[in-house]
């Protein structure tokens, strides 16, 4: 089966994930970086506390001292490490005048290329930015979505953007919203931790994809 198959095999299943959740794209671009290193619920309770005081406008972040950040996101963990990543990400933002339809216009290499320059900011994060805010056709290789193939005995290469262009190249024509869904597919999958035995049951259970690796 070719990998657009099973996508569309996934989405017949799961359905429109409308997916990454935000308010707005601003919420994106932070939780993106509080979601580092640590689950949902604890995340949702930083997003909650820094909304309602900020809204997420980055003006009105920018108004917030170090320490404040530092107590609003302190439930997503690891909160001294990310309060210098979104603060390196509001300068970066403050450098286009935090006008995201400047940054979508922008080639998307420099832009990513920029963004992993920031200090906490990995290839990951870069991507989820580019995917869900940017509108930047992307293929995110995070820990589900490495999970995910190997169901299918497919290891996707160590390096980050080698197993990136594999996984595009699998999918020629792939839109923006068809890469949206296809990542927040993956994640829907592997949260439900599938036993190996209830793998087998599921309708892509015994697939063999055939692609280039």
């Amino acid at each position: 089966m070719q990998l657009r198959q099973l996508y569309n095999m996934l989405f017949d299943h799961y359905g429109d994930q409308g997916w990454w959740p935000g308010r707005s794209d601003w919420e994106i671009i932070f939780g993106s970086i509080l979601i580092q290193n640590t689950n949902w619920r604890n995340v949702d309770k930083a997003i909650a506390a820094l909304f309602n005081q900020t809204e997420f406008w980055p003006a009105n972040m920018r108004q917030l001292t170090t320490d404040q950040l530092g107590t609003l996101i302190r439930p997503a963990g690891f909160y001294t490490r990310k309060v210098v990543t979104i603060e390196a990400m509001l300068d970066w933002l403050a450098n286009y005048n935090d006008d995201l339809t400047l940054l979508r216009r922008q080639d998307p290499r420099q832009t990513r290329e920029e963004l992993v320059a920031l200090k906490g900011i990995g290839e990951e994060t870069a991507d989820d930015i580019l995917l869900y805010v940017l509108s930047v056709p992307t293929m995110i290789i995070d820990t589900y979505t490495r999970r995910f193939f190997k169901r299918f005995g497919v290891s996707l290469p160590t390096n980050y953007q080698t197993a990136q262009k594999q996984l595009l190249a699998a999918l020629p024509n792939f839109t923006l919203r068809s890469c949206q869904n296809f990542h927040a597919l993956i994640v829907a999958v592997e949260k439900e931790k599938y036993s190996t035995a209830d793998w087998q049951d599921l309708p892509w259970g015994h697939i063999q994809l055939e692609w280039k690796q």
